[in-house]
């Protein structure tokens, strides 16, 4: 019994850590940095906006690592991390 607290324990609190981990992760920053070039919030540059793509969020994150016609492949150049809080904005935007 003793054993099974401490494994749900730890793991609670290895859970609040990657959760913090991911929190710590900018999304904002990384689109002004990697995106903003060819993405707006709520018009079309060269890529779609943000209002404008799939909600679902495993499409917009298998587009985000594996690219989509001239959008490039970020998956090599982007953390996991990363491409979560990538989502995280879009999806946000999209409300």
């Amino acid at each position: 019994m003793k054993k099974t607290v401490l494994m749900i324990v730890a793991a609670t609190g290895l859970a609040f850590t990657v959760q913090s981990a991911v929190a710590a992760v900018d999304g904002e920053a990384i689109f002004k940095k990697k995106c903003k070039a060819c993405h707006a919030y709520d018009k079309k540059k060269l890529g779609p906006a943000f209002k404008d793509m799939d909600k679902d969020a495993k499409v917009l994150r298998g587009i985000i690592i594996n690219g989509k016609k001239i959008m490039p492949k970020w998956g090599k150049i982007l953390s996991a991390d990363e491409v979560d809080a990538m989502v995280a904005l879009i999806k946000s935007k999209q409300e």
